[in-house]
């Protein structure tokens, strides 16, 4: 399928419904057709890996089109020019996490954008930062304490950012962390009682939320059932 057919279908799969439900969601629809997410997965199923053609849809602006093409580019081929630009474009948060779950946490540099993402001032560019700590700290089995502890670090620096789409980034990575595992439950739990007690509104409120979801019996019985 060319760039302008896909554009076609996307038009036909949207509504004014779906719209309005995702401003009300908080995502920018200034460009935005009005597709369900659900409806951009299946379509980049059929489309499968095609880097070209990812680049085409992300040229386009449509927000649909963008997110498409976070299924469908090669993440080979995302050199570290190309995840700064699309990064830097990015004007929505569920562009920006679908962004980073989709394709930037399985480039090789992932994990070295989370870092440099995280301290980043851009709205957008610093919740990647967090996104990819929750990606990696979700999904990667392989991270080490010492990388974990650096995650954390990030962590308590910014958590006193206030913005909503940056403080609900902070809360994501850190409840993550606290998910892994029982040791890291306790890690979570120790680094949120600093926010809570950090005299910042923003990292309160974050601390809150944390505190609540990894000390949850549903988390904690999930470890209990690992044990045995």
């Amino acid at each position: 399928m060319t760039k302008d057919e896909i554009l076609t279908l996307l038009k036909e799969k949207s509504s004014e419904e779906t719209k309005e439900a995702m401003a009300k969601a908080g995502v920018n629809v200034t460009n935005a057709y009005g597709v369900p997410l659900a409806a951009i997965k299946e379509l980049s199923k059929a489309l499968r890996k095609n880097h070209t053609l990812a680049l085409e849809l992300w040229e386009t602006e449509v927000h649909e089109a963008r997110i498409l093409a976070t299924f469908i580019a090669d993440k080979n081929q995302m050199d570290d020019d190309l995840l700064e630009k699309w990064v830097m474009q990015i004007n929505s948060w569920d562009l920006c996490d679908n962004f980073c779950t989709n394709l930037a946490y399985k480039t090789a540099t992932g994990k070295m954008k989370a870092y440099e993402w995280a301290v980043q001032n851009e709205t957008y560019v610093k919740r990647a930062g967090f996104a990819l700590i929750a990606n990696f700290a979700a999904k990667d089995e392989t991270l080490t304490d010492a990388e974990i502890d650096s995650f954390c670090t990030l962590i308590l620096n910014e958590c006193d950012d206030s913005r909503n789409y940056v403080r609900k980034a902070v809360s994501w990575a850190l409840r993550n962390i606290g998910k892994r595992d029982e040791d890291n439950l306790k890690r979570a739990v120790k680094v949120a009682k600093v926010m809570r007690d950090s005299g910042s509104k923003s990292a309160k409120s974050t601390a809150t939320e944390v505190l609540n979801e990894v000390n949850s019996k549903e988390n904690k019985d999930k470890f209990k059932k690992k044990r045995y």
